[in-house]
């Protein structure tokens, strides 16, 4: 069930369990009081039969007579309720006329009654208790035999005295809580209004919050609500960072356009001013390069923020020499001519990595060790596995007075100033520790002890 209002599941919830509650203890109450009751008033038409039985032993006999009647006084019930001294009459009680008794001889004569109870037997002459009809009610009696006396002795008690007494217990008992309900009701309210309002403070300084601002929230909130008000602070540390990200994105892509758009719009008015064969071909060839450089720009920017925003990869195993060959192929011709290639790797190894991405991974780093390196030098790939870790390294010798910043390798945009003159937008580093980050890799490069840089990509475990 989908809770559309938290305090009024509580005020239902705690309510309804409280009238619950009352319920069964008012129903528990009822039938307990009824038990206890019953075994009072047998206990009493016991006591009375006995008791009979000892006034007749004093009399000096015990005789049929018609005469012989106990009076019960006529009190006519009218249905309104009264307090015990209001119940005491002059002539008696109400009650009286609803206890009977009668004295049997053992031949069926009868010897003694009630005004009451009739000139038929009440009961069985057999010892004990009986429920019996008579006179329109349900009676509950007690038969006991004189043995000395030889007669049969009943007393009988209404059924729906005993009904009527445990009902008036039990509202007794329960009177002072029903009343006692509505204050119940107001201070749950009154609780569940105090121990949620904290819930809409915070949503009132979320709501209030600027957008512009993205501070943490500083509240003093019960203990349930702070891991709230922590996980609310984390999602808008996340989403200024994600904007700072966002904004510095835009401003390096701005500041990168702009340079090969003002290349392209120059050489565009020189095609324009152009009087001579010669002059057409250069500024086509300028505008050529300009817009291939522009090309590859907005592919790096578009894949670097498809980067951003994956979270999900689709891994599968795959052959690491032929992702190697499948990267090499996309490389420009003239960038694999000057160099030679080392090759070690054997066809044996495979990775599990989304190979379109990896693919991307290996086609930049080889395409780097391939521009950056000095002419006809060598570039060497090798693979190494051990029981806890694998590592791929690519290795190529740099040109004279090429030397890098390791510390700034990787940055968004960030080329050397002495390799400006070689093609390229400086993301491709960047888009290459993304990738390898989203699949759990380490990448790190370093300059080795004879000048040669280094990459690494090191993976825990005996594959890549």
């Amino acid at each position: 069930m989908k809770i559309k209002s938290l305090r009024r599941m509580l005020l239902l919830s705690i309510n309804g369990v409280i009238l619950l509650l009352m319920s069964v203890t008012g129903v528990s109450t009822f039938y307990s009081t009824h038990h206890e009751l019953d075994e009072l008033f047998d206990a009493q038409l016991a006591q009375y039969g006995r008791l009979v039985r000892h006034l007749l032993v004093e009399s000096s006999s015990v005789k049929p007579a018609l005469d012989n009647v106990i009076e019960v006084p006529r009190i006519i019930e009218d249905g309104i309720e009264r307090t015990s001294a209001q119940e005491r009459h002059p002539e008696g009680h109400k009650y009286e006329s609803k206890i009977a008794v009668q004295v049997w001889s053992q031949d069926g004569q009868l010897l003694l009654r009630s005004a009451n109870a009739g000139t038929h037997p009440l009961q069985p002459m057999d010892a004990g208790y009986h429920v019996v009809n008579f006179d329109g009610y349900e009676w509950v009696g007690f038969s006991l035999f004189a043995e000395d006396l030889k007669v049969w002795i009943f007393t009988a008690q209404r059924e729906d005295v005993r009904g009527e007494l445990s009902f008036h217990l039990t509202i007794d008992q329960l009177l002072p809580l029903s009343f006692a309900v509505i204050p119940i009701f107001i201070l749950v309210w009154l609780t569940v209004y105090l121990g949620t309002r904290p819930i809409n403070e915070l949503s009132e300084r979320l709501a209030g919050s600027d957008p512009a601002d993205l501070k943490p929230l500083k509240m003093e909130l019960p203990r349930e609500l702070q891991p709230i008000q922590h996980a609310v602070n984390t999602l808008l540390d996340e989403l200024k960072s994600y904007i700072a990200q966002e904004k510095r994105f835009i401003a390096d892509a701005s500041h990168e356009l702009r340079t090969p758009l003002t290349i392209l719009q120059l050489h565009t008015d020189n095609l324009a001013k152009a009087r001579s064969d010669d002059e057409i071909k250069l500024a086509n060839e300028a505008i050529q390069k300009s817009t291939k450089r522009l090309s590859h720009l907005v592919l790096q920017l578009m894949e670097m923020q498809k980067l951003e925003h994956l979270s999900h990869l689709e891994k599968k195993q795959i052959s690491l020499l032929g992702l190697i060959s499948d990267a090499m192929g996309q490389i420009e011709s003239k960038h694999l001519d000057n160099v030679s290639w080392d090759i070690r790797v054997s066809a044996e190894p495979t990775i599990y990595v989304e190979p379109a991405l990896f693919q991307c991974v290996l086609r930049n780093l080889l395409d780097n060790a391939a521009k950056y390196a000095s002419p006809n030098s060598v570039v060497v790939v090798e693979y190494f596995s051990t029981l806890t870790h694998c590592k791929l390294t690519i290795t190529n010798q740099l040109s004279e007075g090429s030397k890098p910043e390791l510390d700034r390798l990787g940055e968004r945009f960030f080329r050397a100033t002495v390799h400006q003159d070689i093609a390229g937008s400086g993301l491709g580093l960047s888009i290459v520790r993304k990738i390898t980050e989203l699949h759990q890799k380490n990448l790190t490069w370093k300059i080795s002890d004879d000048g040669s840089f280094v990459v690494e990509v090191v993976s825990q475990g005996n594959t890549v």
